[in-house]
């Protein structure tokens, strides 16, 4: 990985959890966990520790692919087990399933990819988690670029994959107008028709006051607006009606399952298996749609 370059108002995680910088000056930093207790510590040593846990994370890939057996050590790196009724809430204090040794982290060593090395990150104070390739991740623009993700509230578990992106001068890629160029391609609109299908998927625009307010699903083998009751206009072209979007700054698109709440607790450890499996059907899209620097 390299030296990590720690910035203000960025989040991280170490093993105790997640993490905010405060401060940075030289090698020392000072930082703030979610619980708000907040320490001074130096950049080498979160540099190692999540250095550390990327290591760890990699061995057990390895060893759930076949290629090494798993040390004895690292016996309990990734133990999710499934959700609990207190981790469907927007409240995230006290609850470990964002951590690289939970859910987040289940989901990466389960996730097959030879062109990616998947690793996810939680959403500070928020109840999500981001997974992306560690090297697009790390890209200064990573806010305007595609990942995955999952999130909680108190009723459902939502995942897919995020593409934000901005037309603004100066807000570096823009993954979003890569995913329109890749969908002119009448057998990728078709492909991607059948999954949104066949895994019950919509397809919305993330922000609240957003480009369109209605959900956009597959009902037939066609684009269709839906919002969530009845059925609206058609969609003749996917890309094109993204492109007309003009009236938007910014045009955050999201590709997404959604999961009651009782059958992610009923799934319980298997529901990673069901985000990774997503994820891995949705590895197209995030290939054509990123850029590795």
């Amino acid at each position: 990985m390299g030296d990590i370059k720690f910035k203000i108002g960025q989040e991280y995680e170490n093993r105790k959890g997640v993490y905010e910088v405060l401060a940075v000056d030289n090698d020392g930093m000072s930082i703030r966990w979610e619980d708000g207790e907040e320490v001074s510590t130096t950049e080498s040593m979160q540099s190692r520790i999540i250095e550390c846990m990327y290591r760890e994370l990699a061995s057990v890939k390895a060893k759930k692919s076949g290629r090494s057996k798993q040390p004895a050590s690292l016996k309990h790196a990734v133990r999710f087990e499934g959700m609990g009724e207190a981790d469907f809430s927007e409240d995230v204090e006290g609850t470990t399933w964002r951590h690289h040794n939970s859910l987040g982290g289940a989901v990466a060593v389960r996730l097959k990819s030879d062109k990616f090395d998947i690793v996810s990150w939680p959403e500070f104070r928020r109840s999500a988690i981001h997974w992306a390739d560690l090297t697009h991740r790390h890209h200064d623009t990573r806010r305007l670029q595609a990942r995955f993700f999952a999130r909680l509230d108190a009723a459902s578990l939502y995942f897919g994959l995020d593409m934000e992106s901005s037309s603004q001068e100066g807000q570096g890629g823009d993954d979003k107008n890569a995913f329109i160029e890749w969908l002119t391609d009448p057998a990728n609109d078709s492909w991607l028709n059948e999954v949104v299908c066949n895994q019950n998927l919509s397809i919305c625009d993330i922000k609240k006051e957003g480009s369109f307010q209605w959900t956009i699903m597959s009902v037939g083998g066609k684009w269709r607006m839906s919002n969530g009751e009845a059925e609206g206009k058609e969609i003749e072209s996917l890309p094109n009606f993204l492109n007309e979007l003009t009236d938007s700054a910014r045009l955050d698109l999201r590709i997404y399952k959604t999961v009651k709440k009782g059958d992610v607790m009923t799934r319980g450890a298997g529901i990673a298996d069901d985000i990774a499996g997503l994820f891995e059907k949705l590895l197209p899209v995030y290939e054509a749609t990123v850029s590795i620097f």
